[in-house]
């Protein structure tokens, strides 16, 4: 859920389809869940989910949320090509999916409950 759900990865990282998101607009509520991430909030949390996208050959993120998750984002957003660096230095992705991965897209959209 989340930010967790990119730093954890594995089956927490799903494409959205038109055919998966399509219901959605039938249902109330969080269909996609919600959760504060305490791990992104961290550099080591950063760079677990910057290497999950990676592996994924995602470059693209569609972020909902308030003050924090768009703060979050820009974040993530600022350090990605030091993200990518130190990946590449420690072995955990190699240099073709650096070099696929060199631009991260991301759009926020403010979806918050805290109002604000």
């Amino acid at each position: 859920q989340g930010y967790q759900g990119l730093v954890d990865g594995g089956d927490h990282i799903k494409e959205a389809t038109w055919e998966s998101v399509s219901m959605m607009l039938q249902l109330g509520g969080t269909v996609i869940g919600s959760a504060r991430c305490q791990d992104f909030r961290t550099r080591e949390g950063r760079l677990r989910a910057a290497q999950n996208l990676v592996k994924r050959g995602i470059t693209n993120l569609c972020v909902i949320g308030g003050d924090g998750s768009l703060t979050g984002a820009d974040t993530f957003r600022a350090e990605w090509s030091g993200l990518l660096a130190d990946l590449l230095r420690a072995g955990g992705i190699t240099a073709e999916e650096a070099q696929r991965s060199s631009s991260l897209n991301i759009v926020g959209m403010v979806g918050s409950i805290d109002n604000d």
